[in-house]
């Protein structure tokens, strides 16, 4: 759905070495020297979402672009991707094939929105869109800073999930970037209460309201959930310590929860 018109002039410039592995068709430009670890990571990557969301496409255009084509679209960005019907396609910055570990990051990230754009295409987007960054980046585990990302969202004032929708959607990076966190942030916290799979079963709810498939999926109210959480962000922010849902007093978000501390 997104960056589909760049996907295709991309597509077509990326005429280099390829590499073929069981989900991914590679296409690195022309300086680029293949690492024979990139297939291996991405499948890897690939097994791990399709675990929790069993919707990824089970064929993906991988395309390898330098520095300067990336740029083009924004210095921030690593990695996108396209989904449609007929194709799926992820645009990968070469520097990121470099790390092992920060390629599998951004592959799950970028793997993760083909999968759930197969759901959200039959009809979720309006109900569940605002969580599509934080799943993305919840399963993905990306290396955020809890304390970090809890100072951030209490400088930037919290926001509603309609809210967080239209910021994610920002062409102003600030503004999306805030959007993406604060995502991230909610959608990390309820796989922490409820569990990864409680996360995903919610998206894929066929409730009217997001709210609605909350409570069928956790048989709580979602706006006292919401100032649990905003409790939550003031109490790491400021480093109070909080109870955690077994009772102990603890000062961080476990990590199994999804993203690091």
């Amino acid at each position: 759905m997104r960056w589909v018109a760049l996907v295709c002039v991309l597509l077509f410039i990326a005429v280099g070495i390829g590499e073929q592995t069981e989900h991914f068709n590679i296409r690195y430009n022309d300086f680029y020297q293949s690492n024979s670890d990139t297939g291996k990571v991405l499948e890897n990557a690939y097994n791990d979402v399709n675990m929790y969301l069993g919707t990824v496409p089970p064929s993906i255009k991988v395309i390898v672009v330098d520095k300067d084509r990336m740029d083009a679209v924004g210095n921030h960005v690593e990695a996108f991707s396209s989904w449609s019907r007929r194709s799926s396609s992820i645009v990968l910055r070469d520097e990121t094939l470099k790390d092992p570990k920060s390629l599998s990051v951004v592959a799950k990230h970028e793997i993760c929105h083909l999968g759930l754009n197969n759901i959200l295409e039959s009809g979720g987007e309006g109900r569940f869109g605002w969580m599509e960054e934080g799943i993305c980046m919840v399963i993905s585990r990306e290396p955020l800073d809890d304390l970090k990302v809890s100072k951030y969202i209490v400088s930037k004032g919290f926001l509603n999930t309609s809210e967080i929708a239209v910021a994610v959607d920002s062409k102003d990076y600030p503004v999306c970037k805030n959007g993406n966190l604060q995502s991230y942030s909610l959608c990390k916290y309820i796989a922490m209460r409820y569990g990864i799979r409680t996360l995903i079963d919610i998206i894929k709810s066929h409730d009217k309201s997001f709210e609605a498939s909350f409570r069928t999926c956790t048989s709580r109210d979602f706006a006292s959930f919401y100032e649990g959480w905003k409790m939550y962000v003031e109490n790491t922010a400021a480093g109070r310590p909080h109870m955690d849902f077994t009772g102990v007093w603890r000062n961080s978000i476990p990590a199994e929860a999804g993203g690091g501390a």
